[in-house]
């Protein structure tokens, strides 16, 4: 059997990972708008907010998340002893942020995004289109000049 020291030592000998961590999310914050100051429109969005902490038998990795616009942007207060369960914090308070949220996650498709060339051929267009209403606004304001003179 051996004590929880042996344990350790065993699992450390064979390269595994000494504790298994659990992610929780303490606080949410998912309105889409602030009472009394917002109208709750839609052009007046907000990032989600979210707190929690991967805990360990000897401590905690603390992490905040900032959610707005399909970006998730984290911030990690995380002790040297825990070095090594970092990317398992990340994975685990990522994967239940998506997992308990309210709002479903944009997913990412090759067909759904245009090519370079496509965004350029729109752009090229979209000037051309801008050069022909500028010559119309310049021969307008030569034929109103001549009639002027």
């Amino acid at each position: 059997m051996g004590n929880l020291a042996d344990k350790k030592r065993l699992r450390e000998q064979s390269g595994e990972k000494i504790y298994k961590g659990e992610a929780v999310i303490s606080e949410k914050d998912e309105m889409m708008f602030i009472p009394f100051i917002k109208s709750g429109s839609k052009d007046e969005t907000r990032p989600w907010l979210y707190k929690g902490f991967y805990r360990m038998p000897d401590g905690a990795i603390n992490i905040e998340g900032k959610r707005y616009d399909g970006l998730l942007e984290l911030t990690i207060e995380c002790s040297e002893k825990h070095k090594e369960y970092l990317s398992e914090a990340i994975e685990a308070f990522t994967k239940k942020v998506y997992d308990h949220s309210a709002h479903p996650v944009e997913s990412i498709t090759v067909e759904e995004h245009e090519t370079e060339t496509d965004v350029l051929k729109k752009e090229i267009e979209r000037l051309q289109n801008n050069l022909e209403e500028n010559n119309k606004t310049v021969e307008k304001f030569r034929e109103l000049m001549e009639s002027i003179e």
